[in-house]
């Protein structure tokens, strides 16, 4: 069992919408924002912090709402800005901009347990990627950020692999969670993301929980490989 799950986590670990080489200009970008993070890291815990005030990146400290409209049915998500901001902003301004719209869930993995579905490919939109970024002309990529509860600020850039800080963090992979899939590069997340299908504690530190279905789980339930998203909104 332990072997299948390594081989599943690999899939998830196989993006393959996007070429993963991310260019020069965004990887000072990304390092630009991890100096300010970790920097900001070693102030009083009292103090507000806000990231979204000096990124580069989309970014939204708030809660917010989306609605997937799919072949199967409508998903309502909840979006936790607080604890994910980088990661909210990135997928809220996809949703604005229509990216999500026509896309397919590329892959569904149910057996020989329920494990998860991925959605944000851009497949059905005839050769053209709307996973744009306007400022660059790239496709854009964001940083692993995961919430520590002792912590003011998320943690970037690296995976949570030490037990204690595990048993710490904020948004864990639960049945209904929303997260976003990524290569093996650590901050290669850019618009693909995946829904779990059950508790998924061995994901927990190495992805991006981000979210969750509030309603719609059912719909989850009937989605199947190649199925889609007709449209996405912003609530």
């Amino acid at each position: 069992m332990k072997e299948f799950k390594k081989k599943l986590i690999n899939k998830l670990l196989k993006n393959l919408t996007f070429n993963h080489r991310i260019s020069n200009s965004l990887y000072l970008l990304i390092y630009i924002n991890l100096i300010f993070i970790y920097g900001c890291s070693t102030l009083n815990k009292s103090e507000d912090l806000n990231i979204c005030s000096s990124s580069s990146l989309p970014c939204l400290s708030s809660t917010e709402y989306v609605l997937l409209i799919t072949n199967k049915g409508t998903i309502k998500l909840e979006l936790y800005g607080r604890l994910a901001p980088l990661t909210v902003g990135n997928f809220v301004d996809y949703v604005e901009k229509g990216a999500y719209d026509k896309t397919i869930f590329n892959r569904v993995i149910r057996k020989p347990y329920p494990f998860l579905i991925r959605g944000g490919d851009n497949s059905l939109i005839k050769g053209e990627n709307k996973f744009i970024d306007d400022k660059t002309g790239k496709v854009r990529y964001i940083p692993l950020e995961i919430k520590l509860r002792k912590n003011n600020l998320p943690t970037y850039g690296k995976e949570i692999d030490i037990s204690n800080q595990k048993n710490n963090i904020e948004l864990k992979h639960k049945r209904s969670s929303l997260s976003m899939a990524r290569s093996e590069k650590v901050n290669s997340a850019s618009s693909q993301f995946y829904i779990s299908l059950k508790s998924l504690p061995e994901l927990d530190g190495r992805f991006a929980v981000f979210g969750k279905v509030i309603s719609g789980m059912n719909v989850i339930d009937l989605i199947e490989e190649e199925d889609f998203i007709v449209e996405a909104k912003r609530l």
